[in-house]
């Protein structure tokens, strides 16, 4: 009798066990970090005009540059190891900071736009080296066409080589934390496509249409995101700089904030409660320098939706509809 006993001891012994491994590792994969969030700026679009021999595509509506970055876009998101921010949370921000596009590639610039963004790491692209080439061989059908049929159509030759480099900066310290290039050739044949007119509005074989281009673009971009991916786990978190109003100010000190979990927001977030004060504009470009606020007092978020909180406040002075909230600034 006792032999059994001691085997069923052993047994539940071993069963315990495995218990407690699976809630180990349950317990180490719900603690693991969040998934990094990075912005993609649009890459620079010098190096294209110089590499293009067919004067049918010296057009500023060929924006390689910009279709760089959203080809990059869509490869990370598809990855799926990085948290990307919206394109019109792009636009927003640097429609508000009125900044030329050169000022938009300085590292410092871009970390500046980063915190504002609630971003990890912003990455910086540009086109080094771009070159492009097409032939025609001649028409499909001699190029002769039915009225309303639409454009004739030709067969081409085309090659395509473009050269990318990408620089991953961090938002916190404004430091390039890694530089990356990516390369991609195309060569095709026989290519049909419609045939552009003189003057340049019927303009088929370029962009989005140009085999050739696409090739190369999505090659050097999935060489580029490879090198990538195993850096974002390496980024440190970045706090999001929250900026909002006071919707609504009761006699208990209950705020409500017109900010939410889609803002970075979290329960229990401190935050400053600020009057705002004389706007200080550059008298030359009415760019915002600097603000002279009162700070009231902080508060403290109790109650969190994607778009508003309830933050309880504590002040000098009674908090009023339209004061300003902002994160605490960071400790040196």
């Amino acid at each position: 009798m006792l032999p059994i006993l001691r085997s069923l001891q052993n047994r539940m012994s071993a069963r315990l066990l495995i218990i407690v491994l699976v809630f180990a590792a349950t317990a180490t994969w719900a603690q693991e970090s969040p998934k990094r969030r990075v912005a993609v700026f649009d890459f620079g679009n010098a190096a294209v005009q110089s590499g293009i021999t067919s004067p049918y595509l010296q057009t500023d509506t060929v924006d390689v540059g910009k279709a760089i970055s959203e080809l990059l876009v869509s490869k990370l998101v598809q990855d799926g190891n990085v948290s990307v921010v919206e394109r019109i949370a792009i636009d927003k921000v640097l429609s508000e900071q009125n900044l030329a596009n050169s000022d938009r590639a300085d590292p410092g610039t871009a970390a500046k736009l980063g915190k504002l963004l609630g971003a990890d790491a912003i990455i910086l692209g540009a086109i080094t080296h771009y070159d492009y080439d097409e032939k025609m061989k001649g028409y499909v059908g001699g190029g002769r066409r039915k009225r309303g049929s639409g454009p004739p159509q030709a067969k081409y030759d085309m090659t395509a080589k473009l050269q990318i480099m990408t620089r991953l900066v961090s938002s916190d310290t404004a430091e390039i934390l890694a530089v990356f290039e990516g390369l991609g050739e195309s060569d095709r044949q026989n290519v049909v496509m419609d045939v552009r007119d003189t003057s340049g509005k019927i303009m088929q074989a370029v962009g989005p249409n140009n085999p050739a281009l696409n090739e190369s673009m999505d090659k050097a971009v999935a060489q580029v995101a490879a090198q990538l991916a195993p850096q974002f786990a390496k980024l440190p978190p970045h706090a999001p700089v929250v900026e909002g109003l006071v919707a609504d100010a009761s006699d208990s000190g209950k705020l409500v904030l017109n900010v939410g979990a889609q803002h970075g927001l979290k329960v229990g977030d401190h935050l400053q409660v600020l009057r705002a004060g004389k706007e200080i504009r550059d008298p030359a470009t009415g760019k915002l320098l600097m603000r002279d606020d009162t700070v009231l007092g902080d508060a403290v978020v109790i109650s969190i939706t994607d778009v508003a909180a309830v933050a309880q406040y504590n002040g000098a002075e009674p908090a009023k509809v339209r004061d300003l909230v902002r994160s605490l600034p960071a400790k040196p």
